[in-house]
């Protein structure tokens, strides 16, 4: 049974590396018996060589190889090339050193002489997984592209590999996060990836319509339901048929509310208000709320079968504190927004005013931000936007080392050591001696530090 490839694409291309011609013809063998195409190097420059020129699946790396070590082609590929998978073919002599490359990232090893079936097992799990690496990669970028999601941090390619993996099922979703992180364009790229794409995506926030008029406007109304009601009405939920419904802030819905909605994912109908006629209720529920649901649950003011039913699908969004190197280009984004808008001229981040806007703690998030681009963007003049100016729309006391001629070289090392050391404190949850340790400076040098640079 030969590695699977789908139709169209190109045959996977696996280096050989060994100065064993032999072992390099048995390898060759039996990975083109496969349907894998074999290129083959008989030392480790000739290797690297290779590898430079791009294209390689799966490397299977001898270590004992003449002008540059396997160990080094191996550290190379690590640092140059670390999407490419690494098998170690190792004899028995070698056995160590393959077990320490493992820790350098080799994905396994291969013990001399090779066991075909072995060899061809570990040939199909690495380069399946390979390709699903590369295809939930893809499948990230496009969703960011798509949903304008922005950032390149690891909480938001998390995030965004959620999305990829929840949204083609039609299961329900519970995205929680701090207001401003997000949640309905959250909700759109969830929708925008869905097999209901094509159908209408309805937003509701609950905690905007008051209690007396939720009913109404989720399950809609006849004709004479209620004083003012002078025709039919379809309500939120029934607009939202064969799409995605979005609840944001569902945790602020009255008990009362709660149950009408478990009915109508109980039995996939409603009726209307002042109506007898069962209406089919056909979409995918996503909710999201700020709340510390399960508490609510514990302190009844959320119904616990509800809770379980929202949550089949659990999504926690990011607060921008998390993820402060998405701070800059989300700002960028902001400003290119509001120059195609409002037709001005593009100003850009100075590093300076970059590395204020990183060390602010955004309670707001997302939503902060913006607002915060937009005074900037209104209010400042021409020219890059500069520290100065990010200080005065943030209300950020001007640092003793911004004054003098050199204020702008200063206020930047100095928002830069702030950062750092911020970062520092929150890796070891503010452990001080820790914090002091990592940064290679004394535990007293560390308080003045904080003391000088105004961090609590």
């Amino acid at each position: 049974m030969s590695i699977n490839t789908p139709a169209g694409s190109r045959r996977p291309i696996t280096l050989v590396v060994d100065d064993d011609p032999h072992i390099r013809l048995a390898l060759r063998e039996l990975l083109e018996d496969e349907g894998v195409t074999a290129v083959e190097a008989g030392d480790g420059k000739v290797a690297l060589e290779i590898i430079g020129r791009g294209g390689i699946d799966l490397i299977l790396l001898d270590l004992e190889l003449p002008r540059i070590s396997g160990i080094d082609v191996l550290r190379h590929v690590a640092e140059e090339a670390s999407s490419i998978p690494v098998v170690i073919v190792s004899g028995r002599g070698t056995i160590r050193k393959a077990v320490a490359a493992t820790k350098l990232g080799a994905f396994d090893f291969l013990e001399k002489p090779v066991d075909r079936d072995l060899a061809i097992q570990v040939v199909r799990e690495v380069l399946a997984r390979s390709a699903a690496t590369r295809a939930a990669s893809g499948l990230r970028s496009g969703l960011a592209d798509s949903c304008g999601i922005v950032g390149s941090s690891e909480a938001i390619q998390l995030l965004l590999g959620q999305i990829a993996r929840a949204a083609p099922t039609d299961a329900k979703i519970l995205l929680i996060g701090e207001s401003g992180t997000g949640k309905e364009l959250s909700a759109r790229a969830i929708h925008a990836n869905s097999a209901r794409r094509a159908g209408p995506f309805v937003a509701v926030n609950c905690a905007a319509i008051p209690e007396s008029l939720i009913e109404s406007e989720l399950f809609g109304h006849e004709r004479g339901a209620f004083t003012g009601a002078h025709g039919r009405r379809r309500g939120r939920i029934e607009q939202a048929h064969r799409g995605t419904l979005f609840l944001d802030e569902i945790g602020d819905m009255s008990l009362m509310t709660q149950a009408k909605i478990l009915r109508v994912l109980d039995d996939g109908s409603i009726q209307r208000v002042g109506g007898e006629e069962d209406v089919v209720a056909d979409f995918r529920l996503v909710a999201a709320t700020h709340r510390d649901l399960e508490q609510a649950v514990e302190l009844g003011d959320f119904r616990r079968d509800l809770f379980y039913r929202l949550s089949i699908i659990r999504i926690d969004l990011p607060p921008l504190r998390a993820r402060r190197d998405d701070v800059p280009p989300l700002a960028e984004s902001f400003v290119r927004a509001l120059c195609l808008r409002e037709r001005i001229g593009f100003r850009p981040l100075s590093p300076a005013a970059s590395a204020v806007l990183m060390s602010h703690d955004w309670p707001g998030n997302v939503r902060e931000l913006r607002n915060a681009v937009e005074r900037l963007m209104v209010l400042g003049n021409e020219g890059p936007i500069e520290a100065g100016e990010v200080r005065e729309v943030l209300r950020v006391p001007v640092p003793p080392e911004s004054d003098g001629p050199s204020a702008g070289l200063r206020a930047a090392r100095a928002e830069f050591e702030r950062t750092f050391i911020q970062r520092s404190l929150a890796a070891h949850s503010g452990h001080m001696q820790e914090t002091a340790d990592d940064l290679g400076i004394d535990r007293s040098y560390l308080w003045k530090k904080m003391k000088r640079l105004g961090i609590p």
